[in-house]
């Protein structure tokens, strides 16, 4: 089974706040796990995913924008 991260776990690997990730979690930017509405979980695989796209997503801009 996938290793599952904490918000705390989450903010260190991205180096932000555990606030930013909880107003990126509030606002859908974060893919999770809910199991209740105080439990929250991040799959690493989504996470890096998520990067991943967002990096490309970036470097689509700087060659036509």
């Amino acid at each position: 089974m996938e290793k599952l991260l904490t918000i705390r776990e989450l903010a260190d690997r991205l180096r932000i706040s555990p606030g930013t990730a909880y107003h990126w979690l509030s606002e859908g930017r974060l893919p999770c796990i809910r199991f209740s509405a105080r439990c929250v979980r991040f799959r690493e695989s989504e996470i890096e995913e998520m990067l991943n796209k967002m990096t490309h997503e970036a470097i689509e801009e700087e060659d036509f924008g």
